[in-house]
């Protein structure tokens, strides 16, 4: 029996990598299309040689939008200008990626275009914990960072459009070809060109998946107690909370709005958190 990576679902059929580098175009036996989770790309399968997937070896991680698995993580792509860094937008992504328990490298693209508020939150977000890397196509920038960060690891570079993803890919690799579009005059945000999760061999160990735009996030799995675990500023001070659960709002004696009125934490940030909890109660009350 054969072992390999599931690189691309498209028309029923997926396509698998086996360990020595060769594509095989696979079906799926038919009792696991009735088994508790579909197939997705990064499963790691076994498949018989005429080419029948036969087992899905277990996950270790599922990112539910895009839907895949197996990442060793997520290169979260955002912009220093053309488009702007929508703050609110990148914190639910954050959030949606550190619910998936999947580690976060932020990428701050087109960084020869950074002003004092990117620095600004290049800093911040340096200052939580987070790995940030700065690049530009342009100019070169950082690309040979971020190649290294990719190494060893399957990775999934995901954002908003127009941020330049398809860009880096290329240029990290230009056998990729990735299409790549510009940034709409009119609305300020890119075209979608990628319409499918793929992944992309980098070489033997090391793969990239590029990923449609998030378009749609759902926080419905996640509920108001694990919200405030998957900011890792606040864990740092909920010690000093006197409720057990705190929701960091109403509550008295809340270590997350002293170390916020201190400014130990980010308005910013906070005030993101309140938006997604609220996204979360009114979800919850349908």
């Amino acid at each position: 029996m054969n072992t390999g990576i599931v690189i691309k679902n498209m028309n029923g059929y997926f396509y698998v990598q086996d360990e020595v580098g060769n594509m095989h175009e696979c079906k799926v036996r038919g009792r696991l299309k009735q088994g508790r989770y579909s197939l997705l790309v990064g499963d790691r399968v076994t498949f018989d040689p005429a080419g029948t997937i036969e087992k899905i070896l277990p996950r270790h991680n599922e990112l539910k939008r895009p839907h895949v698995a197996n990442l060793d993580q997520v290169i979260l792509v955002v912009a220093a200008h053309e488009p702007d860094i929508n703050e609110l937008l990148l914190n639910k992504l954050i959030v949606m990626i550190e619910h998936a328990d999947i580690p976060l490298v932020l990428c701050i693209n087109k960084c020869d275009l950074q002003d004092d508020n990117t620095a600004a939150l290049e800093a911040l977000y340096r200052q939580i914990g987070y790995t940030v890397i700065l690049t530009s196509t342009r100019t070169g920038e950082g690309l040979d960072v971020l190649k290294t960060q990719l190494h060893h690891k399957v990775s999934a570079f995901a954002g908003p459009s127009g941020v330049g993803k398809s860009s880096l890919l290329n240029a990290i690799e230009p056998t990729f070809a990735f299409q790549t579009g510009a940034v709409s005059d009119k609305i300020k945000r890119g075209r979608h060109t990628t319409r499918h999760a793929s992944l992309y061999s980098l070489d033997g160990d090391s793969f990239i998946m590029d990923t449609p735009g998030f378009s749609a996030i759902d926080f419905s799995d996640i509920s108001e107690e694990r919200l405030t675990s998957l900011y890792p500023e606040f864990l740092a001070v909920e010690e000093n909370c006197k409720f057990n659960p705190c929701y960091h709002e109403h509550e008295p004696i809340c270590g997350v709005k002293e170390a916020l009125a201190a400014g130990q934490i980010s308005t910013g940030r906070y005030e993101s958190y309140l938006v997604i909890r609220e996204e979360i109660r009114s979800q919850r009350k349908w």
